[in-house]
C-alpha cells in the first residue's frame, strides 16, 4: 500500500509540469491547424486535413490538460 502512496505523490508533484506542457502543445497545435485551415491553403486538400488533425489533437492536447488538472487538485 506504501507504493501506491507514493506513485499518487510522484503524480501530485508532476501534475503542474505535465499541465503547462499540455497546453503549450495545444495552443502550438491550435495555431498550426488553424494556419492550415487559412482561406489561402483550403484549396490544398491534403492541407486542409493535415489541419483538422492538428485541431484535433489541439482539443485532445486541452482535454488531457484539463483532466489532469481535475485529477491532481480535486481528487487527490
Amino acid at each position: 500500500m506504501d507504493f501506491f502512496w507514493r506513485i499518487i505523490n510522484f503524480l501530485k508533484e508532476t501534475a503542474p509540469f505535465f499541465i503547462a506542457m499540455n497546453i503549450i502543445l495545444a495552443s502550438f497545435l491550435l495555431i498550426l491547424g488553424l494556419v492550415l485551415m487559412s482561406k489561402k491553403n483550403r484549396e490544398q486538400k491534403a492541407k486542409k486535413i493535415a489541419g483538422m488533425v492538428c485541431l484535433s489533437f489541439s482539443m485532445l492536447a486541452f482535454l488531457g490538460a484539463m483532466s489532469n488538472a481535475f485529477f491532481s487538485f480535486f481528487v487527490l
